[in-house]
């Protein structure tokens, strides 16, 4: 089977689903209210690609994706982050995904499945998204025996 899409991972699969990412929208919808004090380091769209680079790379939880961050320029490249050394760390990461919640993901992959609908041939009858982003987590390879 041919695929128009890279390898998972790949610096080229980053390049071709970086353009899909709706970084205004984003960013509109998901800016916080403004606070007195600092301004945060990071827009919610640059958040929102590093959660998705735990999806497309071969780093599956925050701290192992903060820590490779640093050395992949790729990675940094699709996330828009533009210093080496200035990466968000795994407590902005789960502060961003608690304060955009289960609504405010959903409204991204609304606005994601409303384009790729568009796009779809008229032939084709069904599209099925699996959509998790509610579900407990039911695992037991954290537990102390």
């Amino acid at each position: 089977m041919n695929s128009p899409l890279s390898p998972t991972g790949t610096a080229q699969l980053l390049e071709q689903l970086s353009l899909f990412v709706p970084d205004e929208f984003i960013n509109e919808r998901l800016r916080p209210k403004r606070r007195l004090g600092r301004r945060s380091l990071y827009s919610p769209a640059q958040l929102y690609r590093v959660h998705l680079l735990a999806l497309l790379t071969s780093a599956h939880s925050f701290n192992l994706l903060v820590a490779l961050l640093k050395e992949n320029r790729s990675w940094r490249r699709f996330a828009r982050l533009s210093h080496r050394d200035r990466v968000p760390d795994a407590k902005m990461l789960h502060q961003f995904r608690a304060a955009a919640g289960v609504a405010g993901l959903r409204r991204i992959n609304e606005h994601l499945l409303a384009g790729l609908l568009d796009s779809c041939l008229g032939e084709r009858k069904t599209v099925a998204i699996i959509d998790s982003t509610d579900l407990p987590a039911a695992t037991n390879a954290y537990k102390k025996s």
